[in-house]
């Protein structure tokens, strides 16, 4: 499979065209495909969390950079921070398990028989479909848990121990699926912390960027009578001296 990163202009538009008619939920997957990450959507929506992250971490920096700048709130003294996340350690996919066996015995104060369940990692399918539910927990639960002898699992029929503990053990399979961005505020020596939404960082940055390409393609494309297709398939570089002509620069 080739891979392409989101840098080549006519990948940016087409993928930005096909993310924008998909849910919230199929966005991540949506854009690795586009960009040959997975040989599907559907490939894309089935991989663990974790390595959806990884891969969403190295398109966007082989498409933007090795680094995401974001604006944090001090929530002590309200005071903006500007930070950077380095994306090479996101990169590394999980090298762990995808699934983990969750026992019973190891939960305090469990009352009556103890079982033992299968946990594996929630996939981007899984929180697809959760969303659309009333009660979106009870519905991840009941999609990447089992019993040990694969019988469904009911979440009303656990104490809240049980619960605690399969919660637990999802989120350790996730992996680095959710990175936390950590910063000192310099005004007032809070620690600020910050969950990391990788998907909603790339899809911010395509949303970004289509629309400086799409003027580009008006522009040349009035100037010269060129097609969109032919101003996509220039370099970049190209492109930017042919706006520099069109626009009677020196």
């Amino acid at each position: 499979m080739s891979t392409t990163s989101l840098a080549d202009a006519a990948v940016l538009l087409s993928a930005w065209e096909e993310a924008a008619a998909v849910p919230d939920g199929a966005v991540a997957a949506t854009l690795l495909h586009r960009a040959g990450l997975v040989a599907s959507v559907d490939e894309g929506l089935d991989l663990p969390l974790g390595h959806a992250a990884a891969r969403l971490a190295r398109l966007y920096a082989d498409s933007f950079g090795n680094a995401v700048d974001a604006v944090l709130t001090c929530p002590g003294c309200q005071e903006h921070l500007e930070v950077s996340l380095p994306l090479a350690p996101l990169c590394r996919a999980p090298d762990g398990p995808d699934q983990q066996i969750v026992s019973e015995e190891t939960v305090p104060g469990k009352a009556g028989p103890a079982r033992d369940y299968v946990v594996r990692s929630p996939t981007g399918r899984d929180l697809l479909l959760a969303a659309t539910e009333p009660d979106p927990a009870a519905v991840l639960l009941s999609r990447c848990v089992v019993a040990d002898d694969g019988a469904a699992v009911d979440p009303a029929t656990l104490d809240a121990g049980s619960l605690e503990a399969l919660d637990a053990a999802a989120e350790r399979l996730a992996g680095g699926a959710a990175p936390v961005l950590r910063s000192q505020c310099p005004a007032c020596s809070e620690a600020v912390l910050a969950d990391v939404d990788l998907a909603a960082l790339l899809w911010q940055r395509v949303c970004r960027e289509a629309p400086v390409v799409l003027a580009d393609v008006a522009e040349l494309s009035a100037a010269f009578g060129w097609s969109e297709a032919e101003v996509l398939a220039m370099s970049r570089t190209r492109r930017e001296a042919y706006l520099s002509l069109a626009r009677g620069a020196t």
